[in-house]
C-alpha cells in the first residue's frame, strides 16, 4: 500500500467524504458566526454554561457564537438538531448528562447518543446531593438508610422530575444498596425545595446549585453528596461512598460536542479554547457559584466517557424499568 493511502487510513474514514470545510482545510474556520445548541430553556445551568463558552469565541476565533435552546423531550430535540447538522463547525452542542440517559428512557431516538456526535471536551461536573428537612426523623445518611431498610417503600423522597439526573441517582442508590424508596417528582428545583422545607417530603435528591444559601440559613440539612470526592463548597458534608456505599460516584456533567464527522482540525482548535477557558480563575469562580468544577479532557477521553455513560445509564434504566417523563 502506498504511503499516502496509509496516511489516509490512519486519519480515518470521515476525511474520505470531505465536506467543503474538510476539503479547504480548517485554518480559515470560522468565517461566520457559530451556533451553540442545547436542549433546554433559558436561564438554567445548561444555558448559562453555553453562554459562558460562547463568550470566548470572539477572542479565540474572531467570530461570535450564538446560543440557541431547543427545549423539549428531555433535551433530545436539541440533540437531534445537532446530530442532523452539517459537520462544518458552525453547529455545536452543549451536551448535558441527561443525554446519556435518553436511550434508556425513550423507546426510540432519531440519533445514536454516542456515535452520532463528535466530542470536543468535557467542560464541568457537579455532584448531586441528598438533602433533608431540618425536622426529618434522621440526621445522617446512615440513619436514613436504616429507616428505609426497616420499612421498604414507606419513605418518600422528592426529585426535580421523572427521569432527571437526580431521580436516576436515587434509582442507582436503591439498586446498589437494596433499599426501596417512594419517588415523588416535582416540576423543577424551586418546587422541590419548597416541598422539603414545607414537610411534604422528608428529603430529596437534588442538584447543589442554589442549595448553599438554604443550607447556611439552616432551612435544609445536607446528608451527603454523590460524587467520589467531597464538594469543596461544603467540605464538612460526607460522600455517599464514604458513608454507606463504597465506590458510589454520580455527578451531573456538561460537554462541548458537534455532529459526527466534525473535522479534526476544528476539534483541536475548540479543545484548545476550552482548556484555556477552564484554566482562567474568573471562569473557575463562575463555575463554583453554580456548584460545578472545571473538567477539561482530550476529545478522545470525552468520547470514551460518553460511550461508557450511555451504556451505563441505559442498563440501569432498563433493569429498573424507569419510564420516560410524561
Amino acid at each position: 500500500m502506498k504511503r499516502r493511502e496509509l496516511l489516509l487510513g490512519a486519519m480515518g474514514a470521515p476525511l474520505l467524504g470531505a465536506s467543503p470545510v474538510q476539503a479547504q482545510g480548517t485554518a480559515s474556520w470560522p468565517t461566520r458566526p457559530v451556533k451553540i445548541i442545547h436542549g433546554f430553556g433559558p436561564g438554567g445551568p445548561v444555558d448559562l454554561l453555553a453562554r459562558l463558552v460562547a463568550a470566548q469565541f470572539a477572542d479565540s476565533f474572531g467570530q461570535q457564537a450564538v446560543v440557541e435552546g431547543k427545549p423539549g423531550a428531555g433535551g433530545t430535540i436539541g440533540a437531534n438538531f445537532v446530530a442532523k447538522a452539517e459537520p462544518d463547525g458552525y453547529t455545536l452542542f452543549l451536551m448535558a448528562s441527561g443525554h446519556a440517559a435518553a436511550p434508556g428512557l425513550y423507546a426510540s431516538l432519531p440519533f445514536d447518543a454516542a456515535s452520532d456526535f463528535t466530542m470536543i471536551s468535557m467542560i464541568a461536573r457537579s455532584p448531586f446531593a441528598i438533602v433533608a428537612a431540618t425536622d426529618a426523623p434522621f440526621k445522617t445518611l446512615q440513619e436514613l438508610m436504616q429507616q428505609a431498610k426497616a420499612a421498604p417503600g414507606k419513605l418518600n423522597y422528592g426529585s426535580g422530575g421523572q427521569g432527571t439526573g437526580m431521580h436516576l441517582t436515587a434509582v442507582l442508590l436503591q439498586a446498589r444498596s437494596g433499599i426501596t424508596l417512594t419517588h415523588v417528582p416535582y416540576r423543577g428545583g424551586g418546587a422541590l425545595n419548597t416541598a422539603v422545607i414545607g414537610g411534604e417530603v422528608p428529603f430529596m435528591f437534588t442538584s447543589l446549585a442554589g442549595m448553599t444559601p438554604l443550607i447556611e440559613a439552616g432551612r435544609l440539612r445536607p446528608l451527603a453528596v454523590t460524587s467520589k470526592n467531597r464538594y469543596p463548597g461544603l467540605p464538612e458534608v460526607p460522600t455517599v461512598a464514604e458513608t454507606v456505599l463504597p465506590g458510589f460516584d454520580v455527578s451531573a456533567w456538561y460537554a462541548l460536542a458537534g455532529p459526527k464527522g466534525l473535522p479534526i482540525g476544528i476539534v483541536a482548535r475548540l479543545n484548545q479554547m476550552v482548556r484555556a477557558t477552564l484554566a482562567r480563575p474568573e471562569i473557575i469562580e463562575t463555575l463554583r457559584v453554580q456548584a460545578a468544577e472545571p473538567w477539561s479532557t482530550t476529545p478522545q477521553e470525552a468520547q470514551a466517557f460518553l460511550t461508557r455513560d450511555v451504556a451505563h445509564w441505559t442498563r440501569v434504566i432498563r433493569e429498573e424499568k424507569i419510564s420516560a417523563p410524561s
